[in-house]
């Protein structure tokens, strides 16, 4: 394979990917034995390590790298639809994907260098930016960026979809609203929350509560407004495992969804219709993300117009009734 970037050896890369050292070798030299699934695999993670190099993978179809910084239980289900939408349009372009989990500045290098583009996914730190910046190649966010970021984003119009909340809950006779999360530190579960206030701001009698938790949960800071007097009688939650959880605890507490308090989660999936009562939720559509940033990440690797300023991509959700909210009688 000629001179090596990196002191990496066969087994390492083995040991990384829980295979045997015999399929790393025979992945790498072409040879059968091992399914292409694996090959992808092996062959992502050589050049994420640096034992391969640009002219070692030359002759194989220009490749779109996928980069995800970590593991991420919430959204793991909207991430693999964006990979899905990626992969479908990158194998019809006649690109081949190869996926990486890694918040290493030194692998995104290594995998900068052989990439024809890069498409992030979530949140990733200064030093990955600052490495693909310094690549020079094409780089399409999936997931929030800093303000005035220079780089191409696609995500979901957040801010319109809690505002479509709010007037939904507004429509069903709701004037006092939990919005439901964790953490102030994701822009996208922020901007649902500044969209839901939006709808309220200029409707009488309305208003919002935020309900932010810690290491109490859910159920004590809710218990907390219960004593106080200040009980809502819907919670939008800012995304559908917390939905789910929320449903569950009040349950738990007594409470009865929708007869007592109604709920409504974030990105229809698939819990979402496993619990009783099933949650109306807004649906994001993730496998269309993952196309929208690969035509976008085309069109930067091909373009010979005059090219725009980074863009700003938003997919439009769609509401999901099901059976978690009561409409409320005067």
């Amino acid at each position: 394979m000629g001179e090596r970037l990196k002191k990496i050896t066969l087994q390492e890369i083995a040991d990384q990917l829980a295979i045997s050292k015999f399929a790393v070798s025979r992945a790498l030299a072409g040879k059968d034995g091992v399914s292409e699934e694996t090959r992808t695999r092996v062959t992502a993670k050589a050049l994420e390590l640096g034992y391969l190099r640009a002219v070692d993978v030359a002759a194989t179809r220009p490749a779109i790298h996928i980069i995800f910084n970590d593991h991420d239980p919430v959204n793991s289900e909207l991430w693999m639809q964006m990979q899905n939408g990626i992969q479908r349009e990158a194998a019809e372009s006649g690109y081949q994907v190869q996926i990486h989990w890694t918040a290493e500045a030194t692998s995104v290098e290594n995998i900068a260098r052989v990439s024809a583009g890069v498409v992030l996914v979530g949140q990733h730190d200064t030093a990955t930016l600052q490495v693909l910046k310094a690549a020079g190649k094409p780089v399409v966010r999936l997931g929030w960026v800093l303000p005035l970021e220079e780089v191409d984003q696609v995500t979901g119009a957040d801010h319109e979809a809690g505002n479509a909340i709010g007037q939904y809950l507004l429509e069903r006779g709701h004037r006092r609203i939990g919005f439901v999360h964790g953490s102030r530190v994701l822009r996208g579960r922020m901007e649902r929350l500044f969209g839901l206030r939006e709808a309220l701001i200029n409707q009488d009698g309305a208003s919002v509560i935020e309900i932010q938790f810690g290491g109490d949960g859910f159920a004590g800071a809710f218990l907390d407004l219960k004593i106080e007097g200040d009980m809502p009688t819907a919670l939008f939650c800012a995304h559908d495992a917390l939905g789910v959880h929320v449903v569950s605890e009040l349950h738990r507490m007594g409470l009865r969804v929708p007869e007592d308090i109604s709920v409504v989660g974030y990105g229809d999936f698939a819990a979402a219709t496993q619990i009783s009562p099933p949650l109306t939720t807004v649906r994001l559509p993730g496998g269309d993300m993952g196309i929208a940033a690969f035509r976008l990440l085309l069109d930067r690797m091909h373009g010979t117009r005059y090219r725009l300023p980074p863009q700003r991509v938003m997919l439009v959700p769609k509401l999901v009734e099901r059976a978690s909210v009561k409409t409320l009688t005067d």
